[in-house]
């Protein structure tokens, strides 16, 4: 079940932020869910399967999903509702949750002028950037401040682009990725915006969320 952390103002009784914490599991079944429209139409054995968790956990979280009025039943099978405001509550929970466990190394660029043109950097297979550095490339949205890269191999294989040097304070965070292919989704791109807490991040989210 979602979690629902509340925290309160010093010395005053006035609730000042609300926040929805998910847990491992219930990110992944409605990121499935999230992927593909007919996916909530699918069986529950099914989901959790292709989704990666427990049965029991995918029956729990679908429950849920359609008590809160995201999951409903058109009479011919099941549909998402609310699809925006999920979005929104899976970014927030991806952000607490998932993403800080997934972090697997930093780096830093090895000169100014490689950061500066950090785009003609060849990354290896099955390495993709994420957040600011994709929301550049997707439609020239922004110049990074901060560069996200996902991947299923050993970080350390950038080190052989000979553009970046491992660096614990660096620029660059390097994640493990839990979704099959190397591009990195969209939805994970919004999220990683949303994640930086910065104005200007936030701005480009808003234009890339009606593509997700």
């Amino acid at each position: 079940m979602f979690k629902i952390i509340i925290a309160f103002k010093k010395n005053e009784h006035k609730i000042k932020t609300e926040q929805i914490v998910m847990q491992k599991t219930e990110l992944l079944i409605i990121y499935y869910l999230l992927q593909v429209k007919d996916n909530a139409g699918k069986s529950i054995r099914q989901i959790a399967y292709e989704a990666g968790v427990s049965v029991g956990s995918a029956f729990n979280t679908m429950k849920h999903l359609a008590e809160q009025g995201y999951l409903v039943d058109n009479g011919r099978t099941q549909v998402l509702r609310k699809r925006s405001a999920l979005i929104d509550q899976w970014a927030q929970g991806y952000a607490v949750t998932l993403k800080p466990k997934m972090l697997l190394f930093r780096f830093g660029f090895i000169a100014p002028q490689i950061k500066e043109h950090w785009q003609n950097i060849a990354l290896p297979q099955d390495f993709s950037w994420g957040g600011e550095p994709a929301a550049a490339i997707l439609g020239n949205y922004m110049q990074p401040a901060r560069w996200d890269i996902y991947t299923s191999q050993n970080a350390n294989m950038l080190i052989a682009t000979g553009r970046m040097i491992p660096n614990p304070s660096g620029e660059i965070f390097v994640y493990k990725r839990f979704w099959p292919q190397q591009n990195t989704p969209l939805l994970i791109i919004y999220a990683d915006l949303l994640a930086t807490g910065d104005d200007r991040c936030r701005e480009v989210a808003e234009l890339i969320k009606p593509l997700i």
